[in-house]
């Protein structure tokens, strides 16, 4: 049993990680969101170019592949619940942070959804790593715009959802030094 010294000389077990298939979920999924965000800067940045055209369906099919990877996370967890947040969180704590990850498991499924409608919408057909996926809806470029307006909107509540995510778990690392960053750990 590992024992971690807390702010009040209190001793507490270590938390155990999470299971090998969560925590790599997890990892995965933070991974390709930076790859995303990255993506997105860039090609925005770039302005139209062959370049930034490689950039935009590189970026759909990795929005794809997030969308696989959150449907097996949400699966993974509906079948394999975690433990509870220690038992001395208080309990807004343990509310603010389940709101957190199921805002974003919605945000992450709406994402990539309401961004392949809206490539679909502008003319473009879209790609999974090369494999084009059939047309499913007439061209509609008013609507298209309106929905890439969304679907940044998503991006930005994404990364403020995470910062928030983060913000949590660096407060029970360094002020509440519960250990609990330990169930995510990567190794």
């Amino acid at each position: 049993m590992f024992v971690i010294s807390r702010p009040d000389g209190a001793a507490t077990r270590r938390p155990r990680p999470l299971p090998l298939a969560t925590r790599s979920l997890h990892w995965l999924t933070a991974g390709l969101l930076a790859i995303m965000f990255a993506l997105a800067w860039t090609f925005d940045a770039l302005g139209p170019s062959d370049t930034a055209a490689s950039l935009v369906s590189l970026h759909q099919s990795l929005g794809l592949l997030i969308l696989v990877v959150v449907a097996a996370r949400i699966a993974w967890r509906v079948t394999h619940p975690i433990e509870p947040l220690p038992g001395d969180t208080p309990r807004w704590e343990t509310r603010l942070a389940t709101l957190v990850q199921a805002l974003l498991y919605a945000l992450l499924v709406a994402m990539p959804l309401v961004g392949w409608y809206a490539s679909a919408l502008s003319g473009d057909t879209i790609r999974f790593f090369g494999l084009a996926l059939p047309d499913l809806v007439a061209m509609n470029e008013d609507r298209s715009d309106q929905l890439f307006e969304l679907h940044g909107t998503i991006g930005w509540a994404i990364l403020a959802l995470t910062a928030l995510h983060v913000a949590g778990a660096l407060n029970h690392q360094f002020i509440r030094r519960d250990g609990l960053l330990n169930r995510m750990r990567i190794w």
